[in-house]
């Protein structure tokens, strides 16, 4: 008995990958503006399931320029100066070397390295807010600031989970929602627009991906226009546990997909 797949089965499996890529562009845009970007161990995954691997991740960078570049628009200047001139020379030097190490260190090493690293400091962070709720913020230096871009540079081009490093940096300085936002933002749009030219010349970010996210860039900016009301909204020391929340989910994602894949 023959058996073919109807027109109906094949249109509900393309409507399911549209939904899936539109919400994950929607939470690109919430995530950058209202949080940082602390949704990203949720976005990969979504891009993956939905399309081709190496599509999945050509098309996201695109979108996460956009969300960039909505943060850019709506913090204008709002970010911490010393803490830029601090992060970005060690992350143009580790995306330097990320690159070189592409393709050479497999990134599962790298990002359960990351997935550890944000379970301790997340862990550590949320237990100092919870018992000594008024200690003194932590103070940013050039030094640490350089080590933590570096690592930022590095893992975001190995692994694409650069940001995270950068949101463990900052959430101890507890900056204002808005400085934290645009701090984040700018660091992210710098790493990924130096990201790009490489991101083309290996043929993730082609003509017909631009133009797909060309399509899907009005779920980013709906996104971001509810990220920056909840910004607003949300009292700063509930803004720090949200944050908090996000690093742990990514901490413990990383380290749960890279014992699955190995397991």
């Amino acid at each position: 008995m023959n058996f073919r797949v109807s027109p109906c089965t094949k249109e509900s499996a393309l409507s399911h990958s549209d939904i899936i890529t539109v919400l994950a562009a929607f939470a690109i845009g919430l995530s950058k503006t209202g949080f940082g970007g602390g949704l990203g161990a949720i976005v990969s995954p979504m891009f993956v399931i939905a399309l081709p691997p190496r599509e999945g991740i050509g098309l996201m960078l695109p979108l996460l320029i956009v969300g960039d570049m909505l943060t850019l628009t709506f913090y204008w200047r709002g970010w911490d100066k010393s803490n830029l001139v601090a992060l970005f020379p060690g992350v143009v030097v580790g995306i330097g070397l990320g690159m070189i190490l592409l393709g050479h260190i497999p990134d599962n090493e790298f990002r359960v390295v990351i997935g550890l690293l944000a379970m301790v400091f997340g862990s550590g962070q949320a237990l100092r807010q919870w018992l000594v709720p008024h200690a003194e913020a932590f103070t940013g230096n050039r030094f640490l600031g350089a080590l933590a871009g570096f690592v930022t540079g590095t893992v975001s081009a190995i692994a694409h989970q650069g940001g995270l490093v950068t949101t463990l940096y900052l959430l101890p300085q507890r900056l204002t929602n808005q400085a934290f936002v645009a701090t984040s933002g700018i660091v992210f749009t710098l790493t990924n627009l130096t990201k790009l030219p490489a991101y083309v010349f290996a043929g993730l970010v082609t003509w017909p991906i631009i133009v797909k996210a060309a399509t899907l860039s009005p779920a980013v900016i709906l996104g971001a226009l509810l990220g920056v009301r909840l910004n607003r909204q949300v009292p700063q020391k509930h803004f720090a546990w949200i944050v908090l929340f996000f690093v742990l989910v990514t901490g413990v994602k990383l380290v749960w997909d890279y014992f699955m894949s190995t397991g």
